[in-house]
């Protein structure tokens, strides 16, 4: 049975998201607790520059052969997909969201859930600040598993891989903040109790 050009229409208004301009100001990403080179990845995702594989097919370097997930989703590696939906990568957020005591979906592209991540946990500035730590510690350590995966099939569990964000980001924190009142086992248990504003 054939379509019409106005159910094909319908359909692919209901089946497919395309994707909306959601920028992000790059004076909005900066976190002085994060180191440059984590800022400057964040921004590449941001626009799209990761050589994902989906990327890397669309540039020529890699065969359509070549373009699934390296979690073995049976997905195409997409920023979206690997950073918020791919069924291994997706689940270290539901673990960081145990973690700092939040309960959220996670919205179809990568800045939305960037906003949405830093304003989940409240409004107040404190307590976004250590968020947007967090989401950068996740976001970093999801890339370096895909790559490790990817090019020294070295594959870590998912607990393992929320293990180094809370390391990560701990060690981000205390570098730049040496005199704050917490520990690695206060921080590992309850980020936000342990600071006094959970």
């Amino acid at each position: 049975m054939a379509l019409d050009f106005g159910e094909l229409s319908f359909i692919t208004v209901l089946t497919i998201q395309p994707q909306v301009e959601s920028p992000v100001e790059f004076s909005s990403i900066w976190h002085k607790d994060v180191p440059l080179k984590v800022v400057v990845f964040a921004w590449r995702l941001f626009r799209d520059r990761l050589p994902t594989k989906d990327n890397l097919l669309r540039r020529g370097v890699i065969t359509h052969d070549c373009r699934m997930c390296v979690a073995g989703c049976d997905c195409v590696e997409s920023s979206s997909h690997l950073f918020l939906h791919c069924n291994i990568f997706g689940s270290v957020w539901h673990l960081i969201y145990s973690w700092i005591g939040v309960l959220v979906t996670n919205p179809f592209y990568v800045p939305d859930h960037f906003h949405q991540f830093g304003f989940s946990g409240g409004i107040g500035k404190k307590r976004r600040s250590i968020l947007q730590i967090i989401w950068y510690a996740t976001v970093w350590e999801i890339w370096k598993e895909r790559n490790n995966r990817l090019f020294a099939s070295i594959e870590s569990p998912v607990l393992q891989v929320v293990d180094r964000i809370k390391s990560i980001s701990y060690m981000w924190m205390k570098a730049k903040h040496i005199t704050l009142p917490f520990n690695l086992h206060g921080w590992w248990l309850s980020a936000f109790t342990i600071l006094g504003i959970g």
